[in-house]
């Protein structure tokens, strides 16, 4: 059976559903990614603003008491990414981090 390492070179969902398992896996990150409280909540920031900065995704998690430190939000936000349930976007003037949803993560909407 395939692990994560056997597809952290995949850059669309078409790649995973090239196989059973790597369909198999990226429904399994997805679950994980969505199911989460706090990658739930950045879900739903995230679709409410449209776009946001990382820093101000940061500030409003942090004053929220959701999570502690910007390492808690680099690492879930990585984890939406794989999951594809947000992109992310460089601004090329200053070079600042720009988070969307996804069509996937607009799943948020369906949740209580």
């Amino acid at each position: 059976m395939p692990d994560e390492f056997d597809f952290h070179k995949y850059k669309s969902m078409d790649e995973y559903s090239k196989t059973m398992e790597g369909s198999k896996y990226l429904h399994d990150l997805y679950l994980k990614a969505v199911n989460h409280p706090v990658r739930r909540e950045i879900l739903e920031i995230v679709n409410k603003t449209k776009k946001i900065s990382k820093k101000e995704l940061l500030k409003k998690l942090i004053d929220s008491k959701v999570i502690k430190d910007e390492n808690q939000l680099i690492y879930n936000v990585d984890y939406l990414l794989k999951a594809f349930c947000i992109s992310s976007i460089k601004d090329s003037d200053d070079g600042e981090i720009f988070y969307e949803i996804t069509q996937s993560g607009k799943v948020v909407e369906y949740f209580e």
